[in-house]
């Protein structure tokens, strides 16, 4: 019997390996050295990813703002910037390939160096690789018998797009502005024809210094929306997005006779989106050779896409962790600088979020500014009814409304809302038939008729692969049949190729 197995192949984009990596970046303050720092923020801004053989070369641009005091007792406040470069290893890294870059600042140091203060902080690189790949599969052919499966394969579209908020609003008069802080969480993606529907919003921290000289931290909640270029987009592809700050610039104008301020804002933020394109191939996911032993190669393909977007909002209070000390002979002045992370684990119908709302308490001990930084883990549930254990979680967050108390000395009380922006991405994974080669011709059986006893449960593709004829003759011949089986039935096979229920 002649064999000509045919394979068809297909050209896509598939997830690579994931990479971490992490670099020191420092910048200097001259003369700052009899300055005591009270609080240091950090934001980090992607530069770009080149990805060559072996290894992911990315940059960027780190910005440490910092608050101190002065020997005199007075608040001052800088910022410094510097631009770092840095490559990851990946033995699996090729030129081809395309490179996702999420950057984060995990630490940051102060430490004189004469009568300077050098700034230092680690910056983390988590890289998603995107690497082209080729599936081959077996498809049909002659002398090969087939059970006909569909694959799932995926291709990502990739888009970048720019979004400009500008705000003005009031505050109460203050002497000046010492550093501004912000968190950018997205409330909304979808898709639509050529572009990426977005809305989210931005809230804008300020820390300020009265005319007494004490410290007053002020936020504004700002919402904004944006449509992101994607011209494989169309409306209901599933899609993701993350958005990340590119420049926040602040002016402020005062009118002391009124006692106000008015603070005008301009921001700008970048969304990096992805569409999820699906496609449908034609596959076999068994197959044998009449007359012949088959030796099969079996491949597996894994495809991942977003299943849902939500939003939920959680007020969180409790005990904070303090990296100083506070009593009752501090007077709380300000909580400014607030950040939050967060990470979710999914189970069946439900979503559980952990991570740590952060602030710096600023207060006053005799003569003395302070600056404590405070911490509070939290942990709650999310009900989502299309949650399933197996899916992946990707959370963005941020906090706003925090406020510290001191109920008992030496603890702070911290209380808070935490806004979370959730994607559940569900995995699935298909098998099909990579190869199929020829190996021995099966033995002849012996004697005009046989009889074939099958299993119970045995299926119309169990059956004729366990007779040795395609799908459609066991369909022709025993009409009576009826699949799955039940184990009862006696099949007589005439070695003509007939084949009889008794």
């Amino acid at each position: 019997m002649s064999f000509e197995p045919r394979y068809e192949t297909y050209e896509y984009t598939a997830r690579g390996p994931r990479v971490r990596a992490q670099s020191i970046v420092e910048c200097r303050l001259a003369d700052w050295s009899s300055n005591r720092v009270l609080a240091v923020q950090p934001s980090v801004v992607f530069g770009g990813a080149e990805v060559s053989s072996g290894e992911v070369r990315y940059g960027g641009r780190l910005f440490l703002s910092v608050v101190a005091a002065t020997p005199e007792g007075a608040l001052i406040a800088a910022e410094r910037g510097a631009e770092f470069s840095h490559r990851a290893e990946c033995a699996e890294a090729a030129p081809a390939q395309e490179a996702d870059v999420v950057l984060r600042v995990e630490k940051t140091e102060v430490r004189a160096d004469g009568r300077a203060l050098v700034l230092s902080a680690i910056v983390t690189a988590e890289i998603d690789l995107y690497v082209p790949a080729q599936l081959r599969r077996l498809t049909g052919g002659e002398g090969v018998v087939c059970r006909p499966a569909s694959l799932r394969v995926q291709r990502r579209a990739a888009c970048v797009g720019a979004v400009s908020v500008e705000e003005e609003f009031d505050t109460d008069y203050v002497g000046d502005v010492l550093l501004h802080s912000e968190q950018v969480l997205l409330t909304r993606v979808a898709c639509s024809a050529g572009c990426l529907e977005v809305s989210g919003e931005v809230n804008l921290g300020v820390l300020s210094r009265r005319e007494e000289g004490e410290p007053v931290s002020y936020e504004r909640l700002i919402p904004f929306s944006a449509e992101i270029p994607c011209d494989e987009a169309s409306a209901g592809l599933p899609c993701e997005a993350r958005a990340g700050l590119l420049s926040v610039s602040l002016t402020a104008s005062c009118d002391e006779e009124k006692g106000r301020c008015r603070i005008l804002a301009r921001i700008e933020a970048e969304v990096r989106g992805a569409v999820y394109l699906r496609e449908e191939l034609a596959c076999a996911d068994d197959a044998f050779l009449p007359g012949m032993r088959a030796e099969l190669s079996r491949g597996q393909l894994e495809t991942e896409e977003p299943l849902c977007s939500f939003t939920a909002n959680e007020r969180v209070c409790g005990t904070a962790a303090l990296n100083g000390q506070i009593d009752f002979s501090c007077a709380l002045q300000a909580a400014g600088l607030c950040s939050v992370e967060a990470a979710a684990s999914v189970s069946d119908g439900e979503v559980t979020v952990d991570g740590v709302l952060s602030a710096v308490l600023f207060c006053r001990e005799g003569d003395a500014e302070r600056g404590v930084p405070v911490s509070l883990p939290f942990s709650f549930p999310v009900r989502c009814d299309r949650a399933r254990a197996g899916a992946e979680a990707r959370v963005s967050a941020l906090c706003c409304g925090v406020s510290v108390r001191q109920k008992k000395e030496g603890e702070a009380e911290v209380e808070g809302s935490v806004r979370l922006f959730v994607t559940l991405l569900s995995r699935e994974r298909f098998a099909y038939i990579a190869e199929v080669a020829a190996g021995e011709p099966l033995p002849a059986p012996g004697g005009a008729v046989g009889i074939y006893f099958p299993a119970a449960g045995d299926t119309l593709w169990d059956t004729a692969k366990k007779l040795g004829c395609t799908p459609a003759q066991v369909q022709a011949t025993q009409p009576s049949l009826t699949f799955p089986l039940t184990g009862a039935e006696r099949i007589v096979v005439y070695r003509g190729g007939k084949a009889a229920e008794s």
